[in-house]
């Protein structure tokens, strides 16, 4: 089995077929079995340190909730009591905060579902009787001994891989797309089933505003234990802000205690403390600042294999200041750490609205449009050339098989795509770079969106391409004491901003006015008034100053050239090239996240070539 695994889980169906697979996973250090069907066979096994799962029985149904939730055990056995079969499983959970996995087993079946966000993972493996449910897709890989997709490492390659596209990195193992879940029968295969759809952005912000700040507040309390301290990020951002506030009430509340964190930046340009400082003189807590030279820099430790990864990071080169952070926090007593990341995909809007707006919100869109070719220097012929692009999605997909190598769209070229640009990078080996065109093109063959309109789409995509590293991180930094939480990225958040109507979430001449009307009332005024983003160009300029040397070194012995998905030639000269672009992350994110984690695989997860 590859290590280190942290913490993870398996359900099974009550099948004997299933008995080998069982075996196998209560061996693994730390496994414990949770639940057991009426047979005694083992239902729920896992090895829990950072979330202990709530078990419930009631009748024939065994019902389990991973993951941060308000639900207690008698609680849930009280929801459970009238449970009569797996068709009617998501109601144990309704209306409940937090962000958890879902194991429903009844006569016989297990039904498993994760979060709508993406982070909290659901894949299975085995055919039939024999199939396994699990949160990690390495550790089903490992148990049946499954080769890697070529592919799937190929499609990781684009800066954000269309949500109908990415599936599990090995074959044989499936990944079941967030907002559905997995029924595993001992009589038949595994079937997927959606439980959540993202809600039609038709009401008006003084009804959605509201429910923002009581989902938000009920997602911080949830990670606030009893007495114990709660870390949350500070930046002075209208995203880690508000979570600080609420984790402040939550903390008096419950009797704990607020630590917040601050990490300074040495770029005179960025002006996260002017805002964060006076933040922190109306919080009642603890409060960290940490230094740059105290945390590592950026591309730190790039060349240091990060093992049990289910796919490549794509936010690798900020890892070990993450770990630092949670290391740092942990030795103050905080287990959970709070951070403001997808606020930004969840309150905001993609400047495709547009293609939205222009029929049914003409008034509205003239505004945009205005605002967005004065803040973004779009010439008039190009905006009204990418308005008048209207293909379907599976034709857009198609369309961008054909622009895979071609250069990213200029910074002041209008772009009102479905999914952000798709191109691959320079160093693609041109027998790769076909290889993906194709892919692509026959993705377009049957692909749906994830919305009907383009924003709530791109919205969803971005929503998940960020889980997907978040949910890793997670894991990552739990191992260093303080788990990284995205309250932004629960549920019931997603589900009071996606129902906001486009135009209020957007809103000429104001900055994030949802979390603005959302937070009022909640946290001072004067905390809500910025209107600013602070830029982290600068530390990841210097990060790559200061460790050219190991990422060159990759780049002179890379697996990815090995394995005839990068040219070698390209891919030196790209690397060295990054310290001069604008924005080395196109070229170089991509390559590291690949690279080290394909250093990282064990020897008995090999890669199976064309």
């Amino acid at each position: 089995m590859p290590a280190p695994l942290g913490d993870w889980f398996a359900a099974l169906p009550d099948s004997a077929a299933a008995d080998a697979h069982a075996a196998a996973l209560a061996a693994l250090p730390r496994a414990e079995v949770r639940l057991r069907h009426p047979s005694g066979r083992p239902c729920l096994v896992g090895a829990f340190g950072t979330h202990a799962p709530v078990c419930a029985r009631a009748g024939p149904t065994l019902v389990a909730v991973i993951g941060p939730c308000p639900v207690t055990a008698a609680g849930l056995e009280r929801r459970a009591a009238g449970c009569t079969g797996l068709d009617r499983a998501d109601d144990l959970v309704a209306g409940l905060p937090g962000s958890f996995h879902l194991v429903v087993a009844h006569a016989g079946a297990v039904r498993v579902r994760g979060d709508a966000a993406g982070l909290r993972r659901v894949f299975h493996a085995g055919n039939g009787p024999a199939a396994v449910a699990a949160d990690r897709a390495v550790l089903l890989a490992a148990l049946d001994a499954a080769g890697l997709d070529p592919d799937q490492l190929l499609l990781r390659l684009l800066p954000c891989p269309p949500p109908s596209l990415p599936g599990a990195m090995w074959k044989g193992v499936h990944a079941v797309p967030p907002g559905e879940a997995v029924r595993l029968s001992p009589r038949g295969p595994a079937v997927h089933s959606r439980w959540w759809r993202p809600p039609e952005p038709a009401l008006g912000i003084d009804r959605t505003a509201p429910l923002l700040g009581r989902a938000l507040a009920g997602s911080v309390a949830c990670r606030v234990r009893p007495g114990e301290p709660i870390a949350a990020d500070l930046s002075g951002g209208l995203d880690s802000t508000p979570l600080c506030f609420l984790a402040e009430a939550a903390a008096r509340e419950r009797g704990a205690r607020l630590i917040t964190v601050r990490q300074l930046v040495d770029d005179a340009a960025h002006d996260d403390e002017l805002w964060a400082r006076p933040a922190a003189g109306l919080l009642d807590g603890e409060h960290l600042t940490v230094a740059p030279a105290e945390l590592p820099a950026r591309y730190a430790a790039v060349a240091v294999p990060v093992e049990g990864l289910d796919e490549p990071l794509m936010e690798l080169s900020t890892l070990p200041r993450l770990t630092a952070c949670a290391a740092l926090l942990a030795r103050h007593g905080a287990r959970v750490h709070l951070a403001g990341h997808g606020g930004d995909q969840v309150t905001t809007l993609p400047s495709n609205m547009l293609h939205d707006l222009v029929g049914p919100r003409p008034r509205a869109w003239w505004p945009q449009l205005r605002q967005l070719r004065a803040q973004r220097r779009w010439p008039l012929a190009a905006t009204l050339t990418a308005l008048a692009e209207r293909r379907s999605y599976p034709a857009w997909l198609a369309r961008q098989a054909g622009l895979l190598t071609t250069p990213f769209p200029r910074p002041h070229q209008p772009y009102l795509g479905w999914d952000g640009p798709l191109r691959l990078p320079s160093w693609i080996h041109r027998d790769a770079a076909a290889r993906a065109a194709h892919l692509l093109r026959q993705a377009g063959e049957h692909a749906r969106p994830l919305a009907g309109s383009r924003a709530q789409h791109l919205t969803l995509a971005a929503i998940r391409h960020l889980a997907t590293s978040m949910g890793q991180i997670h894991r990552l930094t739990a191992r260093h004491g303080a788990a990284l939480h995205l309250p932004y990225l629960d549920t019931p958040v997603i589900d009071a901003c996606l129902a906001t109507r486009l135009d209020h979430r957007a809103r000429p001449g104001a900055f994030k006015p949802l979390t603005v009307a959302a937070m009022t009332g909640r946290m001072p005024a004067q905390c809500l008034r910025r209107t600013t983003k602070a830029d982290f160009s600068s530390e990841a300029f210097t990060g790559l100053r200061r460790h050219r040397d190991q990422i060159l070194a990759l780049a002179g012995d890379s697996r990815l050239a090995g394995l005839g998905l990068a040219d070698a030639a390209l891919l030196d000269r790209a690397c060295r090239r990054a310290f001069l672009e604008d924005d080395p992350r196109r070229d170089v994110e991509r390559f590291i996240a690949a690279e080290n984690w394909l250093r990282a695989l064990p020897a008995r997860l090999t890669l199976e070539c064309p």
